[in-house]
């Protein structure tokens, strides 16, 4: 690896670092996209990709490979307590898939490559460089050597655990922004074409999820709210393997083959979210806390705040200025696109506290079309947002 300097250094391929990656090298940068992972790995989540992430996933030209991929679903279906069932169509067909993320992540970084990003893995980025009162690049570990690599801009992507956020001091960790949640796979599981969550009264506030894939693949895992889970007394496993046994909606999965270890992670919500950018250095998706509450996704705004993040990035590479001023507006953008809808999220939050509540919820939904329109505009708004531009 060469220690020369860069335009731009993205820390983190994922989605957001990759997609952040191939606007930025379309529009002229030298960029240099670093990852501590060697592809394709592994990812934890529940690996969908819908709405905004179909969206500009379209506008790169990257569409059709994630349709050739995944697996499509049309919608979710939500179950309460009492295990009443509502399936809540999605508005639009071929917009919404579930691709494990070990194969989609290494698909998009691919891409970016192809774009001409450059790509160097197994690489360990410990801290960023400090300069004169902004970031001037990344310290790495690369093969055994402790490296410097510069660069006019860096844009942290590394996850919900960012190193590039703690180091510039902008990684809130709020118990009550942030959910802990774990996954794994089941082989040999009939499902229909649509994503299931399950508001089981084992599991609340929280709930498990069944997401059908190719294969008959379903990747199933559940999550809770951080001040719940600490104060338990179970693990995530164990509250799993519980609801298998129990409901009657885990019961396709009694006897039948869990594909790889069961893995847990942390998800940020955007509600706690900070300015994200200092002077040369700017965070997004899940180093910017960008997750959007209830539903857990992540791969949308992590796109959507790496366009973004694109953009600002090369209008300061045309002026050659990198001080804060220049990317002032980042937050305010963001928070025109999102405050609203992590608002409106937080609330219906409450709508799924307690087996009573979600009872009459779901009963609503059930029969009630305009409380049913309601909820799917808000289940669904990254679709209908896509939809307008």
């Amino acid at each position: 690896m060469k220690t020369i300097e860069r335009d731009v250094i993205v820390v983190g391929a994922g989605p957001g670092g990759s997609v952040c990656s191939a606007f930025l090298t379309r529009a002229g940068a030298d960029v240099l996209l670093l990852d501590k992972e060697i592809f394709p790995r592994d990812k934890p989540c529940g690996d969908g990709q819908a709405g905004v992430t179909t969206k500009i996933l379209g506008e790169l030209g990257w569409l059709e490979g994630l349709r050739e991929l995944g697996y499509e679903n049309f919608g979710i279906v939500m179950t309460a307590p009492d295990y009443t069932k509502v399936i809540v169509e999605a508005p639009f067909r071929g917009s919404r898939y579930d691709t494990p993320r070990r194969i989609f992540d290494d698909y998009c970084r691919r891409m970016a490559m192809k774009e001409g990003a450059e790509m160097v893995e197994d690489v360990w980025v410990y801290d960023v460089i400090w300069e004169d009162g902004r970031v001037r690049g990344v310290k790495a570990k690369y093969q055994g050597e402790y490296v410097e690599l510069r660069s006019k801009i860096v844009i942290g992507a590394d996850g919900s655990h960012s190193v590039v956020a703690k180091k510039i001091g902008m990684f809130p960790d709020l118990d009550t922004e942030v959910a802990v949640v774990g996954r794994c796979y089941y082989e040999d599981v009939d499902m229909e074409p649509y994503n299931e969550i399950h508001f089981d009264k084992g599991v609340l506030p929280g709930y498990v999820w069944l997401f059908p894939e190719k294969d008959k693949l379903c990747n199933v895992g559940l999550g809770f709210n951080r001040i719940f889970y600490r104060s338990s007394g179970k693990t995530l496993e164990e509250y799993l393997d519980q609801w298998i046994e129990e409901s009657p909606y885990g019961e396709r999965l009694r006897g039948k083959k869990r594909v790889g270890e069961f893995r847990g992670w942390r998800i940020p919500s955007g509600a706690q979210a900070m300015d994200n950018y200092v002077p040369g250095c700017i965070l997004i998706g899940d180093a910017a806390s960008m997750v959007m509450p209830l539903t857990g996704e992540g791969i949308g705004p992590a796109m959507v705040t790496a366009k973004l993040a694109a953009q600002l990035s090369m209008d300061a590479l045309k002026k050659n200025d990198f001080s804060g001023g220049m990317f002032a507006q980042y937050p305010k953008l963001r928070d025109a696109m999102y405050a609203d809808k992590y608002k409106s999220i937080k609330g219906m939050e409450k709508a799924f506290e307690s087996a009573e509540t979600v009872n009459a919820f779901v009963h609503k939904i059930v029969d009630d079309p305009m409380v049913k329109a309601g909820f799917q505009k808000q289940w669904y708004f990254e679709s209908y947002e896509a939809a307008k531009t």
